[in-house]
């Protein structure tokens, strides 16, 4: 192990409270299942301040080097850090993940992966139909192909790297990565096109989408046992907890209708969160046309909002209010957070998160909010 991971590991060996942990689990667990709180979950995001004593290595460094990416997750994920966490001081949970963005799912069907300069990595979708079409002659639980095998010993490095620390095993919860959900892998791998094999091709988006919720949750379910969340009603994932067992993200969803929606996706999301238990839909940008249908989803236990501020989450609200499907992730405003007026507008059944300019507006907001 390299020494500046090391000494990191050691610094917060001696730094993190698992009691602390389970105050923070406490309060998201209750708004989420929509019991009266004193204060709403919020957790505070920032740009890493620099200069300070650890930065995160280039993102593009990590995917092959599994101590980076663990450095990496501890120090700066999601624009939160468990390493100043001491200096915020707010409701983030402790988790790490194998973080190799979007793909995981597609480079299981021969989605070519490609990664630039310090971006996520992305797959270039197949340029012809008959390409495309090799998608259907791969065995969705053949874990042996694409990145699946990478990501799987970057959770055994995590587990053998933590065990030799007892209480940051206790404290940091290693959790599932990014596996998309049935829409946005099939989307990665055909591309654009896909919009019009909604009304050309029904079939063979069913199909595919099918073959796509199949490997996600054959893959989920074959990493349970590195995980440190096991089943059940709530796991983490985007640095906050979430009601359910998985996270689908549903980004492409805000390209389609909500009949489109009702009758071509929602029976596959469906099939993905009923053999997970229960679980969570995540989409960004504009999707509250779409959140009635997604809301009628048996299984559905929550709903994280990418950037809440592009919908109506008063409309929102009161959808979830009714069917109590926690909404994660909404971001008030500095005035009404500190004011008071987003608790007055939402006393419960949310968590907040609140996107400061700096590290100094982060201090600043948490010593307000928090007292």
């Amino acid at each position: 192990m390299n020494k500046l991971l090391y000494n990191l590991l050691l610094t917060l060996e001696d730094q993190l409270s698992l009691e602390n942990q389970h105050k923070i689990d406490t309060i998201h667990r209750k708004a989420l299942s929509w019991e009266p709180v004193e204060r709403l979950p919020l957790i505070i995001s920032y740009p890493y301040p620099k200069p300070t004593k650890l930065l995160p290595f280039p993102h593009r460094e990590i995917f092959d080097d599994p101590e980076k990416m663990l450095f990496n997750e501890l120090v700066h994920a999601f624009d939160t850090s468990i390493f100043l966490h001491s200096e915020i001081e707010d409701d983030l949970p402790y988790t790490v993940r194998a973080n190799f963005g979007t793909v995981i799912i597609a480079s299981l069907f021969g989605g070519n992966v490609e990664q630039r300069d310090d971006n996520p990595p992305w797959v270039r979708h197949f340029e012809t139909p008959d390409e495309f079409k090799s998608v259907f002659d791969k065995d969705p639980l053949d874990f042996s192909q694409g990145i699946c095998p990478q990501v799987v010993e970057r959770y055994r490095f995590y587990n053998d790297i933590l065990a030799d620390f007892p209480n940051l095993q206790k404290c940091i919860k290693i959790v599932l990565p990014d596996l998309q959900g049935p829409l946005d892998s099939l989307e990665l791998l055909r591309g654009s096109e896909i919009y019009t094999d909604f009304i050309l091709d029904p079939e063979m988006i069913d199909n595919g989408l099918h073959l796509m919720a199949k490997a996600q949750i054959g893959f989920a379910k074959h990493l349970q046992p590195l995980i440190s969340s096991d089943i059940d009603e709530y796991s983490y994932q985007h640095a906050i907890p979430i009601k359910g067992n998985i996270l689908i993200r549903n980004d492409s969803a805000i390209m389609i209708s909500s009949d489109m929606y009702a009758a071509q996706v929602a029976p596959h999301d469906e099939f993905v969160l009923k053999e997970m238990g229960g679980g969570g839909i995540h989409s960004c940008g504009k999707i509250d046309f779409n959140l009635k249908e997604i809301f009628e989803l048996p299984s559905i236990q929550s709903f994280d909002f990418g950037q809440s501020y592009l919908n109506d989450v008063n409309s929102a609200y009161q959808l979830a209010q009714n069917k109590k499907i926690p909404l994660l992730r909404i971001r008030p405003t500095q005035e009404d957070l500190l004011s008071g007026k987003i608790q007055q507008m939402y006393p419960t059944g949310i968590s907040l998160v609140y996107e400061a300019e700096s590290f100094e507006e982060a201090k600043f907001v948490s010593k307000e909010y928090f007292g």
